[in-house]
């Protein structure tokens, strides 16, 4: 899954507290970032820049926090292969 185009970075990272699972960012660079953890989140808003978050891939290891996340994710084209 992708980031919405729309998407206010600040609540999504705070809807990923919610989250049963790890919930990771795969940036275009090939970085991997667990925005659970507060450092991470630091990089992911403080790094990335806003047309590069939608970029990333958003990954969730509990697929229930898909739905958690729904309001900030779209579907991935690649992943529909």
């Amino acid at each position: 899954m992708k980031l919405k185009e729309t998407v206010d970075v600040s609540s999504f990272l705070s809807a990923t507290e919610k989250c049963a699972g790890d919930v990771f960012f795969h940036t275009p660079e090939g970085d991997i970032l667990n925005v659970k953890s507060l450092l991470s989140r630091y990089v992911v808003v403080s790094v990335c820049k806003p047309g590069e978050l939608q970029k990333a891939k958003v990954v969730c290891t509990n697929e229930k926090d898909y739905s958690l996340l729904s309001d900030y994710l779209r579907p991935d084209p690649e992943d529909q292969v």
